[in-house]
């Protein structure tokens, strides 16, 4: 753990070339980025997908996996599962209702890297193609708005916890204390005797759930960020601290909502100690 800013430059390079490339390959096979949700191969040409190039063994055999789904089950939703692909908070509620109607949940991965003449996404497209002639071009805005209806109701009535990512900025919790500050909904400092060491490198994060009357409920720690030993020794201490502190001044928010419905948020911060 002593090579944590190189590791964390090296990981973001990474990360970016990954983005990078695989924008760029998807656009090289026809598939645009918006947000690799909507997939279109070939510069939007439905009729590749009936008789793709005969090298093109990737989209091939993607096309026959869509039609065995096809003809085992009443219907296929896809998803698509790539860096940078959203998840919806609705998953749960989304297989509810693909059981009721008999549909697979089909997946479609996109990588970073596409080998030359072969195209990705193709099962997703012929899957898309043939429901769209099926049920309709809305058959996928239907089954999401039903899926969200249902996750919206067991937000109401069940107190189903929704994750602060999945929110607008505009409805996530809002801290109403005026004893602290939290940066970008997410970073806050805390004071303590305790001598630390680097607090440059040094910070927790700490979970907790927003219930809907604004206090704060089921408070742990979910990441200890740390490259010295000499903090390692008050490990436990820190923790103790930051959830005393969080109980006794973090305990006043404005609850978020999903789309104007009031619910239980779990958020999370990161503490550094001064």
């Amino acid at each position: 753990m002593k090579n944590y800013p190189k590791f964390y430059f090296l990981l973001l390079i990474a990360i970016s070339s990954c983005r990078n490339n695989s924008v760029s390959d998807l656009q090289n096979n026809g598939i645009e980025n918006d947000t690799l949700e909507k997939i279109t191969i070939k510069g939007q040409d439905a009729k590749y997908l009936l008789t793709p190039d005969k090298t093109d063994s990737l989209c091939i055999n993607d096309i026959e996996r869509g039609k065995t789904d096809l003809k085992n089950f009443s219907g296929v939703y896809v998803k698509t599962i790539c860096f940078g692909c959203s998840v919806k908070p609705y998953e749960t509620e989304l297989n509810v209702v693909l059981k009721k109607k008999k549909f697979k949940l089909g997946v479609q991965e996109l990588g970073c890297v596409t080998a030359l003449g072969q195209t990705q996404g193709c099962y997703k497209g012929y899957v898309d193609l043939k429901m769209q002639e099926k049920y309709g071009a809305a058959y996928k805005e239907e089954i999401e708005k039903e899926a969200e209806k249902l996750f919206i109701t067991n937000l109401i009535t069940q107190n189903k916890i929704i994750s602060v990512y999945d929110l607008d900025e505009a409805e996530k919790p809002k801290i109403i204390s005026s004893k602290v500050n939290i940066e970008s909904n997410y970073y806050t400092t805390m004071e303590t005797v305790i001598p630390v060491v680097n607090n440059k490198f040094f910070a927790i994060d700490m979970s907790f759930i927003v219930e809907k009357d604004g206090t704060i409920s089921n408070i742990k720690l979910s990441n200890w960020a740390n490259e010295n030993p000499e903090n390692e020794e008050h490990k436990q201490v820190f923790i103790d601290q930051a959830i005393s502190i969080l109980k006794g001044d973090y305990n006043h928010w404005k609850p978020g909502k999903y789309k104007g419905n009031v619910a239980r948020t779990e958020n999370t911060l990161r503490i550094r100690f001064e």
